[in-house]
């Protein structure tokens, strides 16, 4: 059985329809999925384009190999350790805005 079984019918004007039917595809949403998600009070956002998930895989790399480098500093006394520490703590937080601005919320 299926779990939504109740409809609603809504009229829409053609340019209201357009615009909607623009902002579902914008965010890879249904019609139905971004009106749900809109009326649940999900911020709704634009799916990222094709090379963000790359850009975050390449950032998270960059900073696991800093990580690294900072373990390995640290063990043998070699680099400047809190230099490394900041270095790291910038790319996460461009690891975060990056993930925040292009991934959906809510259901």
């Amino acid at each position: 059985m299926r779990k939504r079984n109740c409809r609603l019918e809504v009229c829409f004007t053609k340019d209201e329809l357009s615009a909607l039917t623009k902002k579902a595809r914008k965010a890879h949403l249904s019609l139905g999925g971004f009106v749900r998600s809109a009326v649940s009070g999900a911020e709704i956002k634009e799916a990222p384009g094709a090379d963000i998930p790359k850009l975050i895989y390449e950032v998270r790399r960059v900073g696991i190999n800093i990580d690294q480098i900072l373990k390995i500093a640290h063990t043998k006394g070699l680099l400047d350790v809190p230099q490394l520490r900041k270095a790291l703590e910038d790319n996460r937080a461009v690891e975060r805005m990056i993930v925040d601005a292009y991934t959906t919320t809510g259901s």
